[in-house]
């Protein structure tokens, strides 16, 4: 499946198993195959489907 660990820049992780990702100004909304939702504040930097992960900054 494709669902995604993200994190920092700094490897630090901010959600994972996502499948649904919102961008909405300079807030993201995660969203975890269970339905769990992180929102979190940044831009995205890096989306990386072949090792399953996104990267945001700020």
């Amino acid at each position: 499946m494709c669902e995604l660990k993200v994190i920092k820049p700094d490897g630090t992780v901010l959600a994972e198993d996502v499948v649904y990702i919102k961008v909405n100004g300079d807030t993201i909304e995660l969203r975890s195959i269970l339905g769990d939702v992180t929102t979190v504040h940044g831009r995205i930097s890096e989306i990386d489907i072949t090792n399953e992960k996104a990267t945001v900054q700020g």
